[in-house]
């Protein structure tokens, strides 16, 4: 079957899907229809009640399908030295937890890909923001492929005292270290999540094939970016892959907004 028929197909299943849910979400509302109920209603369900039941147990159902069937393909990919791909892993940090931020560093560091580069931006230079990249340093910075720059500014906004020959000069020093040095790090002009995303994206330029993105309260699987490369290797139409996000356990957090 052609691949743009199947995805019009798929488009048209999934929007009679949702107008079914709608329609009887709404006669729900409109009748007030309730299957079971204790006498003064304290206890009761409905056909409200039955259709959110419903809807969870078909997105339960297709997400164990679907990790069934990427467990059966979860085969490691193998390039060729023509074909090997360069990767850039992005933190994005602001006011992390220690804790956190180290096992989210030392989870990077045992990232099993070849030359991956490590690009954490914090959120803030101020003097409270320091403990970060001490952070830092206790975990990536014990060698000479590490770099790091305490900037004044970011891309968007100069800092206080900037001059617009000390900017430029400070968004050629945040490139160069990014390009230079495996793992860097860049403190920055609190600007927000986009401005910190923003900040590694223009440092690392074209410079890397793939950016994979997390925040720094993340622990990475070993294997995570081996598997993301995988299948955005084996299919040229897939354009973004998204990890598979797991609860926190014994104390750990993982990433809750991608």
């Amino acid at each position: 079957m052609p691949v743009k028929l199947t995805t019009a197909l798929r488009v048209v299943g999934t929007s009679l899907f949702a107008l079914a849910v709608l329609g009887g979400i709404l006669a729900a509302y409109v009748t007030g229809y309730q299957f079971i109920h204790t006498e003064k209603h304290y206890l009761s369900f409905g056909l409200y009640g039955a259709i959110l039941g419903l809807h969870l147990l078909i997105q339960s159902l297709f997400a164990f399908l679907e990790h069934r069937r990427m467990r059966r393909a979860g085969r490691p990919i193998k390039l060729s030295c023509q074909q090997r791909r360069s990767v850039a892993l992005c933190i994005a940090a602001y006011q992390e937890d220690p804790d956190y931020l180290r096992k989210c560093l030392r989870s990077a560091q045992r990232i099993a890909f070849p030359d991956l580069k490590v690009v954490m931006v914090v959120d803030g230079n101020r003097q409270e923001d320091a403990y970060m990249l001490d952070i830092f340093h206790e975990v990536l910075g014990g060698t000479e492929q590490a770099g790091f720059f305490v900037w004044r500014s970011n891309f968007h906004e100069a800092g206080e005292g900037e001059t617009e020959a000390s900017l430029q000069e400070g968004m050629e020093r945040v490139r160069a270290v990014v390009r230079a040095s495996t793992f860097s790090c860049i403190m920055q002009k609190w600007g927000g999540k986009r401005e910190v995303m923003y900040t590694a994206f223009k440092a690392l330029g074209d410079s890397v094939d793939y950016i994979q993105v997390c925040d720094s309260d993340t622990v990475l699987d070993p294997a995570c970016t081996i598997e993301m490369l995988r299948v955005l290797e084996e299919d040229p139409q897939v354009g973004g892959v998204g990890g598979d996000v797991q609860p926190p356990r014994k104390g750990l957090a993982v990433e809750d907004d991608q």
